[in-house]
């Protein structure tokens, strides 16, 4: 009870309320709940009492989880419950220091907590001893499954006593799951609190864009938005350190995990993310299931889950325990015919957005009205993007318009007397439009009555004196003979030529 206290435990959920009264009169459990549902309580209360009522000689309790995180808080809480009771726990994990795991199985604990592979490695070398083991528990089997663990679990339950109770939690249910439960268990129980799906306190919404909008898109949620802390989903974990860099030049504080990191590594970024010391975290689906973080205020699936297990494992490390929260994915060209499976889950409303071509950053974003467009700065993007030369040349148009016509002056020879032109009278009689003849005569009448314009004045060429030498080459070009065609051509060319 003390235990319960400090982790300050009030009232069951539906799954630790149907759960832990069938495992405690020792049936084994197949127990269907969606993420964030309190799956971990469910067996770990009712496990840590059974335990103290038994003969404690030797491990009595094998948890399997998929992922490091997970192992690893389930064996926190395991400590926070059990740390009255004086019960015992060690994690069997990858990355961690493996003489030290050695060390804690040899000297005696109540509850291993492993995953698959570290636990086959560990009995490889030191042979754990299972003989007085009564409880197994298989903690989100679906994404073992996913994971390709089914045969390392197979192989692993080969070196269990089959007399046990088994309990075998999961958020979905594959035939493949029915099919190991069915081998392992005995007449078990079933608890199916809703089958997984998107919590309906989540505002999902989805953004159809281009590969490179992704980054401005997020610092526009970021900015626009109040917040207290993220996880950005990728793919692959290539992705995700690049996402990490992308971000931190943005200026955006983020954290990473990934499989390829180091469990102290890892163990760092979650902690640090868990204390608000970096707002952003950028993870694979390592970090989708069983994590349980508070008061995570948006997940953005920056890459499409393969999967809608996934996207519903994704989405539900916000708006936990009843409270609200925001769910964002993005969807580029190739990652449509994926997203449609995730659109056509049953129940479940995602509001889908286009992102505008012109999109990037600094553009305008708001959550409420998505990408308003001022009316100014449409006008103003218009002018910027006009050529100068047309600007300049509309301007002159529009003033020569607007400008009075002024008559023209008159034109003046070298002298300064009026010429000719403009003895003409000003406003001469309009040539009625009888007939195109009658037009043609009078232009030709008017063409001759126009006087001709004065020649300019040339200036008298100056003598250009040339050297001897040329004098003699322009002299020789003047008395070559134009070359005449055909055989009076020939006979020419034989012919001498004199000077004159």
């Amino acid at each position: 009870m003390a235990g319960l206290r400090d982790v300050n435990f009030q009232e069951p959920t539906p799954i630790q309320e149907q759960a832990i009264p069938i495992i405690l009169k020792g049936k084994d459990l197949i127990a269907t709940a969606q993420t964030g549902t309190g799956k971990t309580g469910a067996f770990v209360i009712p496990l840590m009492e059974k335990i103290l009522k038994s003969k404690r000689d030797g491990v009595k309790a094998l948890i399997l989880s998929p992922t490091r995180e997970l192992a690893t808080q389930i064996d926190q809480e395991i400590f926070a419950i059990g740390y009255h009771s004086g019960i015992s726990s060690a994690t069997v994990i990858g990355g961690s220091d493996f003489s030290q795991q050695v060390k804690a199985i040899k000297a005696g604990v109540d509850i291993i907590v492993a995953t698959p592979g570290r636990l086959m490695d560990q009995n490889k070398v030191i042979g754990i001893e299972f003989s007085n083991l009564e409880f197994l528990v298989l903690d989100e089997a679906d994404r073992m499954l996913d994971m390709g663990f089914l045969p390392d679990i197979r192989q692993i339950i080969s070196w269990l006593p089959k007399k046990r109770q088994s309990l075998l939690f999961s958020a979905t249910m594959p035939n493949e799951i029915q099919r190991l439960a069915s081998s392992i268990m005995k007449n078990p129980e079933s608890v199916d609190i809703e089958r997984a799906k998107p919590p309906k306190q989540v505002d999902q919404r989805a953004y159809y864009l281009r590969s490179n909008q992704k980054i401005p898109l997020v610092k526009g949620i970021f900015d626009d938005l109040t917040w207290e802390s993220c996880i950005i989903f990728t793919s692959t974990k290539k992705g995700t350190d690049e996402l990490q860099r992308l971000l931190k030049k943005e200026g955006i504080k983020a954290a990473s995990i990934h499989g390829d990191r180091s469990q102290d590594e890892r163990n760092k970024a979650l902690n640090a993310f868990k204390n608000g010391q970096v707002p952003v975290i950028v993870a694979t689906d390592v970090l989708a299931r069983g994590i349980d973080i508070k008061g995570v205020s948006i997940i953005i699936n920056y890459d499409v889950p393969n999967n809608t297990d996934d996207y519903v494992h994704r989405i539900g490390r916000t708006g936990r325990y009843d409270k609200s929260g925001i769910a964002i994915t993005f969807i580029t060209k190739r990652d449509r015919r994926t997203f449609n499976d995730i659109l056509n889950i049953k129940d479940n409303t995602i509001k889908t957005i286009d992102v505008p071509s012109d999109f990037r950053m600094g553009s305008e974003f708001s959550w409420e009205e998505h990408f308003p467009v001022k009316k100014e700065k449409v006008q103003k993007e218009k002018k910027q993007t006009q050529p100068q030369e047309q600007r300049q040349k509309k301007q002159k148009e529009e003033e020569v318009k607007d400008r009075p016509q002024k008559p023209k002056p008159k034109q003046r020879d070298k002298k300064g007397h009026p010429g000719k032109r403009d003895q003409k009278p000003a406003h001469p009689k309009k040539q009625p439009r009888s007939s195109k003849q009658d037009s043609n005569k009078s232009r030709q009448h008017k063409k001759q009555q126009r006087p001709p314009e004065k020649p300019q004045e040339e200036e008298p060429q100056k003598k250009v004196i040339l050297p001897p030498v040329i004098e003699k080459a322009v002299e020789r070009n003047k008395r070559t003979r134009k070359p005449s065609k055909g055989y009076w051509g020939l006979i020419k060319s034989y012919i001498p030529t004199f000077k004159k």
